[in-house]
């Protein structure tokens, strides 16, 4: 455990960003490009005061984070911590004029593409090892966005719904939803555009979103990549 601690505290100075601002094919985990990838699992929204962010970390984010790095051969290790379960992280804090953060209080759910609203695991649910890892993270967070960091919050929730189904699949159709407080929406289109290779438009060649169909500025069908 105590190197896979130190496998998270290095992932999370690495791979932590804000920004505020036919058939798919599979990227490779060695080939998709982290900084991409955190922009399709993080959702950030300022109104006013209020600064809010959705963090969803799904295992294919630890293993594109250690693809290529010199804790790669821990990969296997991390992710049977962390398989089984979905986990999200939230800030939600107020701003003060002179740059002091006051967290408020959140209720957080998931629903699925089918409507399907779910609660977190309790705290006593959730294996020791798992919330060992989760110790580690905040620190780790902290040391890199300071306030903001310490501000930060995890829910862990089943990875299936009752059915079998995976309620976040990175790699599915659709789309599942963060609420907080029951009613303000963060949405998670899937799946993942990081995690699905770049068509070409038939008019300029132009490297384009995987998700899309079609080119929005020529209208024409998207092709699949060859090579």
């Amino acid at each position: 455990m105590t190197v896979l601690k130190k496998v998270v505290l290095l992932l999370c100075l690495f791979s932590i960003t804000f920004s505020f601002a036919q058939e798919d094919k599979i990227v490779p985990a060695k080939k998709v490009n982290i900084t991409e990838m955190v922009k399709d699992v993080q959702i950030i929204r300022k109104d006013k005061d209020n600064f809010k962010m959705v963090w969803w970390i799904p295992l294919e984010y630890w293993q594109v984070s250690m693809e290529g790095s010199s804790m790669a051969g821990f990969t296997d290790q991390l992710l049977e911590v962390f398989q089984g379960y979905t986990l999200v992280c939230t800030i939600n804090t107020d701003i003060s004029p002179f740059g002091g953060l006051k967290g408020l209080p959140s209720k957080i759910q998931i629903k699925d593409k089918k409507g399907n609203i779910y609660d977190p695991i309790n705290q006593e649910d959730i294996p020791d090892e798992y919330k060992s890892m989760l110790g580690t993270m905040k620190p780790a967070m902290s040391q890199v966005l300071g306030q903001f960091g310490k501000q930060m919050e995890f829910h862990v929730f089943p990875e299936r719904a009752k059915s079998g189904s995976l309620i976040a699949p990175p790699l599915g159709k659709g789309q599942f939803t963060v609420l907080f407080n029951e009613d303000e929406e963060f949405k998670f289109k899937l799946p993942l555009s990081s995690l699905v290779e770049k068509k070409v438009c038939p008019t300029d060649k132009e490297l384009l979103n995987g998700n899309w169909e079609y080119c929005p500025w020529h209208g024409k069908k998207l092709e699949i990549q060859t090579k």
